[in-house]
């Protein structure tokens, strides 16, 4: 595993290939992507729907993940193409596998010098994005994690719902996030602004937002002032 969590970024589809695991990704599934050990085969699934390069590399990684971690309870059936037949990984597994891959592809002590010492920007991030071949989603929750201000929230609305927020800390409750965007109908690709009174219940003063879109009906906004 120390191997794998480097200083550098690691090619998932590679490490499997070191790891003697077969990447099936032709198949339509019911799940993204699964794990199983069973009969001497090691293979990870991913389901032909998920079309996403970036998407499919955070799969293999969190299925990399359960391999490494969890190696005392590993998926086994006899018909490997049928997802029914599989375990559900507990909540704490699915965590551990994700936070694996999350090191895995994009490395803390590497992203931290990609960081500005000051608020991010989605140019910031677009840029590690970039530079790491990860999404600028992906990219963008990490890097408010790890911001060096701890001055960002990062929101991501479903239509006008939201659907997950990030923070570098834990010091704003769920209930001062607006379930529905107060912001009407952002369809701007890409939109900086500098407004008050939208946001007082995370922020005081001035709030400035950004907005990306990543796809379909998503909206990133990623928000940055003095803090409550």
């Amino acid at each position: 595993i120390n191997q794998l969590l480097s200083s550098r970024p690691i090619n998932p589809i590679k490490a499997c290939e070191e790891l003697g695991i077969r990447v099936v990704s032709d198949k339509l599934l019911e799940k993204d992507g699964y794990l199983v050990c069973a009969e001497g085969q090691k293979l990870v699934f991913i389901s032909s729907r998920i079309t996403n390069e970036h998407r499919k590399r955070f799969i293999v990684a969190h299925e990399i993940g359960h391999f490494l971690l969890h190696s005392g309870h590993l998926y086994g059936c006899s018909d490997v193409i049928e997802s029914k037949s599989l375990r559900v990984n507990s909540r704490d597994q699915e965590s551990e596998a994700n936070i694996f891959a999350s090191e895995l592809l994009l490395p803390k002590d590497l992203l931290l010098k990609s960081i500005p010492n000051r608020r991010l920007s989605f140019d910031d991030i677009c840029r590690i994005a970039s530079s790491f071949d990860t999404s600028v989603t992906f990219s963008a929750l990490k890097s408010v994690q790890c911001s060096k201000t701890e001055e960002e929230i990062l929101l991501c609305y479903e239509g006008q719902s939201l659907k997950w927020y990030s923070l570098a800390n834990n010091a704003v409750r769920r209930s001062q996030v607006p379930y529905q965007c107060p912001i009407p109908s952002v369809t701007q690709k890409k939109a900086l602004e500098d407004i008050s009174g939208v946001w007082d219940d995370m922020f005081s003063g001035s709030v400035h937002q950004e907005f990306f879109h990543p796809f379909g009906t998503q909206t990133l906004i990623l928000l940055s002032g003095t803090r409550k």
